[in-house]
């Protein structure tokens, strides 16, 4: 069991201007959402096409665009570039005036540019400024914005961009053997693609009903299992292997070992991969198992209010830890290390539990993935990639996001805006916008990506298809009922539960 003692270990803050805790390099405040408000102001009318005026330093504007608003509101771009040798914490402020009005409207951002890049940000505005008519937008004149930095440090202890590499398919891309894929929670394969065009339905299984809210199929040694009462099914015909007739699970499957793990409102448990007998439980002390579960290195990672590493061939609980919170989905494991929490996000070490470091920042964070040797974190407001070893920051974007799982893969990361329900793509090595899709129809379920197609789900009842390089809508299908959970994508199919049944598999059309 972690030491108490173990939680004043290295612990980063995602919120602030760079100070130093106890050799430490972290940031407080910095994130904050205060900076996201709009400010009305007293400063004289800048020059049209903007400038930045009061600042000198290594950061500079290389261009404003206004961007199509939506009804009242004003969209901004604003591409900044850091020329100076040492990554830069600041703060962008944009000024917004208006040739028929008096005073101008600041809106702030916080920025981490790494030295030589360049990014576009984009800001939103409700101009509303003093006039002859009194506090109004005026309806005559020209917008008129200005840029400049405040707050600009040097980041000294920044540990580098992202470096996307190569990654290794589970079982060639015919498997998915965890509701996010991979240990990881990458929610990506890079083994197979899901269907590029509107698929078509393979087969489907009636008795197969949806366990709860972000629980989906998983796929291993040509066999699939889902359903509240686990069962087996065949990827040829969904014909069924075996049904567990024990408790009814209440988190999300993963497959490894030769077991099938979930948690029940009773225990953990593993069932025989192969039969469906029960190898061993762990009781729940009264305490539901609903944190997902993830099987690497021969344990079992899983939570029900504390993070527990059990191990997969006796069922012993090897060590107990602090979960503080709960994170969507599996908790994710690589290199020796297993997130949890969110209030704050917790890196333990897997060999004892011990807290190796933590991240808070000024909202819990939601949701969380490993990849690329980086930790990438969503909160409401924005994303953020730390380093795994320390969870330094390597950068932010801003959101809205919807606090559901990501998917990152081919490079990208893929997240659901919350103000739109649009996915959007952005660079795993830097965090910049790559594209945004088209418009959904609602909320969207947690998103699968495979090699070329982002798959999701609507609560709509509608599946859709992007193209992971440029956010294109390859397809929409609708199902007869809502699809809150998550996909599975294994050997070019696509597996996924509706709500009472069936389980439906797709496939490309022929």
């Amino acid at each position: 069991m972690a030491d108490d003692r173990s939680l004043v270990t290295r612990r980063r803050y995602l919120t602030g201007a760079v100070v130093s805790l106890g050799g430490l390099t972290g940031c407080l405040g910095f994130l904050d959402d205060a900076s996201e408000s709009e400010t009305p102001g007293n400063s004289e009318t800048p020059d049209e096409g903007g400038g930045q005026s009061g600042y000198s330093g290594p950061l500079q504007v290389n261009g404003i665009e206004r961007l199509d608003g939506e009804g009242q509101m004003v969209k901004v771009a604003v591409t900044v570039e850091n020329t100076g040798d040492a990554a830069r914490l600041a703060t962008l402020v944009l000024e917004l005036s208006h040739t028929e009005a008096q005073g101008s409207i600041d809106r702030k951002r916080p920025v981490l540019l790494a030295s030589g890049l360049e990014r576009e940000v984009v800001l939103a505005f409700q101009p509303r400024f003093v006039g002859e008519d009194g506090f109004d937008r005026p309806e005559e004149g020209e917008f008129r914005f200005d840029a400049t930095f405040e707050n600009d440090e040097v980041y000294a202890d920044y540990p580098g961009l992202v470096t996307p590499s190569s990654r290794s398919a589970v079982a060639g891309g015919d498997a998915w053997p965890a509701v996010a894929y991979d240990p990881g929670a990458s929610a990506a394969t890079p083994g197979t693609e899901a269907p590029r065009s509107r698929p078509t339905s393979a087969w489907s299984v009636s008795a197969v009903e949806y366990a709860y809210d972000v629980s989906g199929p998983v796929v291993a040694n040509e066999t699939v299992y889902a359903g509240r009462n686990v069962r087996a099914l065949s990827v040829e015909d969904g014909t069924e292997q075996w049904v567990h007739e024990g408790a009814a699970r209440t988190s999300t499957l993963a497959v490894g070992d030769g077991v099938v793990a979930f948690g029940t409102p009773e225990d953990v448990r593993a069932v025989e991969a192969g039969s469906g007998d029960v190898r061993w439980t762990v009781s729940s002390d009264g305490e539901i198992w609903d944190g997902g579960t993830t099987i690497v290195d021969g344990r079992v990672y899983t939570s029900n209010g504390r993070l527990h590493a059990i191990d997969v061939a006796s069922g012993e609980v090897t060590w107990t830890a602090d979960a503080a919170g709960r994170l969507a989905g599996p908790p994710p494991v690589a290199d020796g290390v297993v997130l949890a929490g969110g209030d704050p996000l917790r890196a333990i070490d897997v060999a004892d539990g011990s807290v190796r470091w933590t991240a808070a920042s000024s909202e819990p964070i939601a949701a969380a993935t490993i990849a690329y040797d980086t930790v990438f974190a969503l909160t409401p407001s924005k994303l953020l990639a730390l380093d795994l070893s320390e969870g330094r920051i390597r950068w932010f974007a801003p959101g809205p996001f919807q606090e559901e799982r990501i998917a990152v893969g081919n490079g990208s990361v893929y997240a659901q805006r919350a103000n739109d329900y649009r996915m959007v793509g952005l660079d795993a090595a830097n965090g910049n916008v790559e594209w945004a899709s088209q418009a959904t129809d609602g909320v969207l379920g947690p998103p699968s990506a495979s090699d070329g197609v982002l798959v999701v789900t609507s609560e709509q009842g509608t599946l859709y298809g992007f193209d992971t390089e440029t956010g294109e809508k390859l397809w929409a299908k609708r199902v007869p009922s809502s699809v809150p959970g998550s996909l599975a994508v294994a050997d070019g199919v696509t597996y996924f539960n509706e709500p009472s049944g069936p389980l439906r598999a797709l496939r490309a059309a022929e």
